[in-house]
């Protein structure tokens, strides 16, 4: 995966949104490089944030925020998105490298009771769906 090979969504073209999506790309790659076939999304929020989220995750409003506030270097970056990929991965007992489409079978850990989002009912793995 090479960085023309990302899609986002168009965005307003001031500096600020030109930055975050370069930066938003970059860390992309890295999730896809260092974890591939996990379905990953990454966005951006006003204020300089990414947010490192991951499509299998059942609680789909948690996520991993990158600040990127400071400069930082390339070396840097990667290093702050493979740790917010591996974060998500471990709070949902799924294995690091590459996904071969195990489902998570629990909430993430840390989440406050009461406020668990439904776990995929019976499905734990992509084998386990109906064609």
């Amino acid at each position: 995966m090479d960085f023309n090979d990302v899609q986002t969504v168009d965005m307003d073209s001031d500096a600020e949104n030109s930055t975050m999506e370069f930066l938003a790309k970059e860390v992309a790659i890295t999730l896809t490089n260092t974890y591939p076939n996990y379905p990953w999304v990454v966005g951006w929020h006003p204020g300089m944030a990414l947010a490192v989220k991951l499509l299998i995750n059942p609680d789909f409003n948690y996520g991993y925020t990158i600040d990127c506030r400071k400069p930082m270097s390339a070396f840097e970056l990667a290093h702050m998105a493979k740790m917010a990929g591996g974060e998500l991965l471990e709070r949902l007992d799924l294995p690091r490298g590459a996904w071969t489409g195990e489902m998570p079978t629990k909430n993430i850990q840390g989440v406050d009771k009461g406020q668990e989002a439904a776990v995929f009912e019976g499905i734990n793995s992509l084998s386990d769906v109906e064609v």
